[in-house]
């Protein structure tokens, strides 16, 4: 069953089907990068609990 095209391309028709399987495509993929980004950030506060000077944590009073 051929599904309704839903535009002409240099490349053939372009049904609603693969729109959507591209759509599903470009979720994961998006998905995938705002993981690593969250994972990233995580890492760098770990690191900087776990490696901060006593010193260096300030409690709003100047010296």
């Amino acid at each position: 069953m051929r599904l309704i095209t839903a535009f002409q391309s240099l490349m053939g028709p372009v049904d609603a089907g693969s729109i959507w399987d591209s759509l599903g495509l470009l979720l994961k993929g998006m998905g995938g990068v705002l993981l690593v980004m969250l994972l990233i950030f995580g890492v760098i506060v770990a690191l900087n609990k776990v490696f901060s000077r006593p010193d260096d944590k300030k409690d709003g009073k100047d010296k």
